[in-house]
């Protein structure tokens, strides 16, 4: 029952289980885009690299409470970065719904959810001179050598071309979730939405579910819903149908 608690009660679910309230409250004929954190890891040690980081005992368990919870009546497909903690918590998830009786695949990695073009130990080096956010921002403005890095708004917008024309293939009523990282996360949810990163960190497997229209975006961020208009980059595309 540890896990059953830490679901009900720990602050760091707390947005997770926000989402599965928000997913069951999208219209019902909606397809549905939920970009998440992976589930919980530990704090890397001097001897170990961030990247070879997997989900602790608790974080297998509440990405299975988290499957556990969503609805039934939609399929899902998961999609996750290279990373195997990523790919843990979508194959957790599948493994939760469909223990309750959902129906869902596992699409495999996609680019967007860890790859940014970086060149060989970029992030690492830059994260020991200045904060994830002062380096959201500092990638943003364009600071950093399109040698290093792909610039920003180039990399936001090439995910969506990804991540939002793939809807398009999904199952009418369906999600499609992608498990990926916190820089990420928080690098798409401001080119995508202009949601700037604050001193609030996205727990794991925090995020944000959203429906595309022919106009507007509907969003669930945190705690709320709101509508936002299509960006200009992707008014000139064909529009999903919801």
């Amino acid at each position: 029952m540890e896990g059953v608690n830490i679901w009900e009660n720990a602050s760091w679910t707390v947005q997770a289980r926000n989402i599965i309230k928000a997913v069951k409250q999208f219209p019902e004929s909606s397809k549905i885009i939920v970009i998440l954190r992976h589930s919980h890891r530990n704090n890397p040690k001097e001897s170990e690299k961030m990247h070879e980081l997997k989900l602790t005992p608790q974080g297998h368990q509440i990405a299975k409470i988290f499957g556990q919870k969503l609805p039934l009546s939609r399929k899902i497909r998961l999609f996750h970065s290279v990373v195997d903690r990523c790919q843990e918590t979508a194959e957790d998830i599948l493994t939760g719904f469909e223990s309750v009786g959902g129906k869902g695949t596992l699409n495999g990695a996609l680019t967007p959810l860890f790859h940014a073009g970086t060149a060989p130990k970029f992030f690492l080096n830059v994260f020991k001179n200045e904060s994830p956010i002062e380096f959201i921002f500092r990638w943003a403005v364009g600071f950093y050598s399109p040698d290093t890095i792909t610039p920003f708004q180039s990399y936001c917008q090439n995910a969506a071309e990804i991540i939002w024309k793939r809807v398009n293939d999904a199952q009418e009523s369906g999600i499609d979730i992608h498990i990926t990282h916190d820089i990420f996360l928080i690098a798409l949810r401001y080119g995508w939405f202009g949601l700037p990163p604050d001193q609030e960190w996205i727990p794991f497997l925090g995020g944000v579910a959203f429906v595309l229209t022919e106009n507007d975006i509907n969003l669930f961020d945190k705690d709320r819903f709101f509508s936002i208009p299509n960006p200009y980059w992707w008014k000139s595309k064909i529009s999903p149908r919801q």
